[in-house]
């Protein structure tokens, strides 16, 4: 061991006996959001240490990381002042989250019931006379969202020549399966048929909307046929584009971690050879997270 490192030692030993403390510790950390583009999310946190020596200790190096549902989500390092001072001293760390990650991160918030859980791992580094210590700091949060369930289903009535011969009752939405590409949207309804003469369903037609972005959009095809003065189940399957996600996410830090979504639906059906188109409405409700905070 060298003159510098023994010396080094025997300082901090003696000043932490007198002060009855071992080293500085973390007081604080504060988290918020910082420049948000197409590519990169930045996290700042501004790490408070307490530094119960009567000198300054320099910062040598940091280690950030940042998890979603333990997906790797990107790193971070320190800017500004690179050294503690007594009493106490502010660390201001910038992590750079990978917005292209988003959708793998995306894919683990739906199978976990729109459920996440943010970790932020650092570990602050300093250096005196060439003794070394480390200080970690954990950072954990939690959010989760209601994409679905804030949807305000309504019926819809199915009208002829202005006349009601039936409606779409029972609308329910739930997610399908998830994969990399695509999220599934399943809706469930009942169809009653008033009319003495059978129902075709023909398609359901919808468009899917948050903060103005185009999810999912399109036709799906049905053989579906409700006797008459009878009801009969319905299921058809709608697609978010999980390309998207990165894009719709910048959206929403950039909103106040608000997001508008809008779905429209329809479906067309076929009666005594006649055509027909029934609106279900369109839906249009607000999702807000509040994903930094501890």
């Amino acid at each position: 061991m060298n003159r510098k490192l023994i010396l080094a030692v025997l300082l901090i030993a003696s000043i932490s006996t007198l002060t009855g403390c071992s080293k500085p510790q973390v007081k604080s950390v504060k988290m918020h959001w910082g420049e948000v583009n197409s590519s990169v999310t930045q996290i700042i946190s501004d790490v408070t240490v307490t530094d119960p020596l009567p000198f300054s200790i320099p910062l040598s190096g940091v280690n950030v990381k940042v998890y979603m549902n333990g997906i790797d989500m990107g790193n971070g390092h320190s800017v500004g002042k690179a050294s503690i001072s007594p009493p106490e001293s502010n660390i201001r760390l910038v992590i750079d989250l990978i917005n292209s990650r988003l959708v793998d991160w995306w894919v683990t918030h739906i199978k976990n019931g729109e459920r996440t859980t943010v970790k932020v791992i650092s570990n602050l580094e300093f250096s005196i006379f060439g003794f070394k210590f480390g200080i970690p700091v954990t950072r954990t949060s939690e959010f989760k969202t209601d994409f679905l369930s804030g949807v305000p289903v309504k019926n819809a009535d199915i009208v002829v020549a202005g006349e009601k011969v039936g409606e779409v009752k029972d609308i329910k939405l739930r997610w399908g399966d998830v994969t990399h590409d695509t999220t599934q949207i399943i809706v469930s309804a009942t169809v009653v048929n008033d009319m003495p003469v059978p129902l075709y369903l023909n398609y359901l037609e919808y468009e899917i909307y948050m903060n103005g972005i185009k999810m999912g959009s399109g036709r799906i095809t049905s053989t579906k046929i409700i006797k008459p003065n009878s009801q009969g189940k319905v299921e058809f399957t709608m697609y978010i584009d999980n390309s998207k996600i990165p894009e719709w996410w910048v959206t929403h830090i950039k909103n106040g971690e608000k997001t508008t979504v809008k779905v429209k639906m329809g479906v067309g059906m076929s009666l005594q050879g006649r055509n027909i188109f029934i609106p279900l409405n369109s839906y249009t409700y607000t999702i807000q997270t509040h994903i930094l905070s501890s």
